[in-house]
C-alpha cells in the first residue's frame, strides 16, 4: 500500500484542530462546574443580578441603533468612494480594533472630564459622560463601531458593481440605489454586523469601568458586576452572570455565523 502523504497531512490537521477545540471548550466551560446547582439557581433569583444584565441590554441596544444610523453611511463611503478621505476615514474608524479598550476608556474619561475644555463645554450644557450611562454608551459605541462598519463594508464590497453602474445609466439616484439595491442585497451582512457589535458591547468591561465607576443600578453593567462579585469572593453570583453572558455571546455569534454564511452562499 503506497504511502499517502496527503492523508497523513489531513489527519494531522484534524488532530491539531480537534485538540484546540477540546482545550477551548474545557477552558470556557470550566465555570459551569465551579458552583452547585442550588447556589446557581439562588443567584439567578437575585434582582440585583438582573438589574445589571438589563442595564447592559439597554445600553447595548442603544449602541447598535446608533451603529445602524451612522455606520451604514460610513460603510457606503468606504466601499463606493475610493479616495484619500475614505482612506483616512477607514483608518480612524478601524483604530479602536487595534487600541486597548483601557486606553479608549481613559481617553474618554480625560476628554469628557471637567478639567478638559471639551468636557467642560458638555457639562456646562447639562450633558455628563463621566460616571453616567451616557459615558458607557459613548465608549461602547467607539469599541463596537468598527465591527459593524467592517462587516457591512465587506457586504457592500461583494455587490456587483456592474449592477450599480447600470442603475445609474438608467437614471437611478444614489439614494434610490442605496435603498432599493445596496441595502436589500446587504441585508444579511447588516444583521451579522449588528449581532457582532451588540455582542461586543454586551461584553465590554475595561473601557466601561474607566468612565462609569461602580454605581449600582446606574452604571454597574453585567461585566462590571462580575468583577465586583469576584472581588468580594461571591463566586456563585459571578459565575451566574458569566454563564448568562457566555450564552448571550454564543447566541449572537450563531446569528453572525448564520447570516455570514448566507451572504457567502449568495455570492
Amino acid at each position: 500500500m503506497p504511502f499517502n502523504k496527503n492523508k497523513i497531512f489531513d489527519i494531522l490537521i484534524y488532530i491539531i484542530s480537534f485538540s484546540f477545540f477540546i482545550a477551548l471548550v474545557l477552558l470556557l466551560s470550566g465555570i459551569f462546574f465551579q458552583t452547585s446547582l442550588n447556589l446557581f439557581i439562588k443567584e439567578l433569583k437575585n434582582i440585583h443580578l438582573w438589574n445589571s444584565i438589563f442595564l447592559s441590554f439597554k445600553i447595548s441596544f442603544i449602541v447598535i441603533l446608533i451603529n445602524l444610523i451612522i455606520g451604514i453611511p460610513i460603510a457606503y463611503i468606504l466601499s463606493f468612494n475610493r479616495s484619500k478621505i475614505s482612506f483616512i476615514l477607514d483608518l480612524i474608524s478601524t483604530l479602536p480594533l487595534t487600541t486597548s479598550p483601557l486606553v479608549i476608556g481613559f481617553a474618554v474619561l480625560i476628554t469628557m472630564g471637567p478639567l478638559n475644555p471639551i468636557g467642560r463645554l458638555f457639562i456646562d450644557n447639562g450633558i455628563k459622560f463621566v460616571f453616567t450611562p451616557s459615558g458607557i454608551i459613548l465608549v461602547q459605541l467607539i469599541i463596537s463601531f468598527p465591527f459593524f462598519v467592517n462587516i457591512v463594508k465587506t457586504s457592500f464590497d461583494s455587490i456587483n458593481r456592474k449592477m450599480i453602474d447600470l442603475s445609474k445609466t438608467l437614471g437611478a439616484s444614489s439614494i434610490n440605489i442605496l435603498l432599493k439595491i445596496i441595502l436589500p442585497l446587504s441585508y444579511n451582512g447588516i444583521l451579522a454586523g449588528l449581532a457582532m457589535s451588540w455582542s461586543r458591547s454586551m461584553g465590554e468591561y475595561a473601557a466601561t469601568q474607566m468612565v462609569s465607576g461602580v454605581i449600582p443600578n446606574i452604571t454597574e453593567t453585567a461585566p462590571i458586576e462580575i468583577f465586583v462579585k469576584t472581588s468580594y469572593g461571591n463566586y456563585p453570583a459571578a459565575i451566574a452572570i458569566a454563564c448568562i453572558l457566555m450564552l448571550i455571546s454564543l447566541f449572537s455569534l450563531g446569528i453572525f455565523k448564520y447570516f455570514n454564511y448566507k451572504t457567502k452562499a449568495k455570492n
